[in-house]
């Protein structure tokens, strides 16, 4: 647990401070979405927060009361039940980046089982993270809808392509991904029944495709660093999720593609 001695004024009395503890926390889904709840105050809205996002806590009475200090909601203040406070705000290190590479290796026609074994022309590469290795597709030679508004190909029909070769910094996660896209990978045959956090996408820093492209769990890439081992994602995910390679808490670290 990190705290901070600030000094704090608690009334009018311009020469009446005391000392105030901080209280910094970092945040932890309750279940295996990866994502958790908030209430947005004093609105009452509610908002999802990805797995260690640092928060300060400011105030504990029936609810505990924090600061975001990162992320789309930084600088907001938010609350949980106490309860709930106790498990999902933690005492926590990160890393200080990530760093996975990906070797590739060439295209294949391969067939998902989960996909009612669909046949697609992967482009297959190895890719090397936390001292582990698994099979990913960087592209599935597929068309697809363009569904990011700020791309100037916004719901036109495209084709996929890979990443070019080189590095690129990865992004922390912001919203969930739609669960249908990829909860049949757990429930379907020749899926993972462990598999976990699937609706977590990891947006990958490249202008010419406006962020488009992301570090997730699939079958099917449009371009993506798509892992096609589902027995694998899950620790990916929990490598990229604990690091951070900024102070700002706005990159999780980088993916190098060779």
């Amino acid at each position: 647990m990190n705290q901070v001695i600030a000094r704090a004024r608690t009334n009018t009395n311009a020469n009446s401070v005391h000392p105030v503890v901080v209280t910094t926390k970092y945040t932890k889904s309750p279940d295996t979405s990866g994502w958790l709840k908030v209430q947005l105050e004093p609105s009452g809205g509610m908002v999802f927060l990805p797995e260690f996002v640092k928060v300060s806590v400011i105030k504990e009475d029936s609810r505990t009361h924090f600061m975001i200090l990162e992320g789309d909601n930084k600088g907001k203040t938010a609350s949980l039940k106490r309860e709930n406070a106790a498990n999902c705000l933690a005492a926590a290190s990160r890393g200080n980046g990530a760093k996975i590479v990906a070797k590739t290796l060439g295209r294949q026609k391969l067939a998902s089982r989960p996909r009612h074994n669909e046949v697609l022309n992967q482009l297959i590469a190895t890719l090397t993270f936390d001292g582990q290795s698994a099979m990913i597709t960087l592209d599935s030679d597929v068309d697809f809808k363009e569904s990011n508004p700020m791309s100037p190909y916004y719901e036109q029909i495209r084709h996929s392509q890979p990443l070019p070769k080189g590095t690129y910094r990865i992004l922390a996660p912001s919203v969930a991904k739609r669960a249908d896209f990829t909860s049949f990978y757990v429930t379907a045959p020749g899926g993972n029944p462990d598999l976990k956090f699937h609706t977590v996408w990891f947006p990958i820093e490249y202008a010419a495709t406006q962020n488009s492209n992301f570090v997730h769990v699939g079958n099917l890439s449009e371009g993506c660093v798509t892992m096609y081992d589902l027995t694998k994602w899950n620790a990916l995910y929990k490598y990229l999720i604990s690091n951070r390679s900024d102070k700002e808490g706005k990159y999780v670290g980088t993916v190098t593609i060779e």
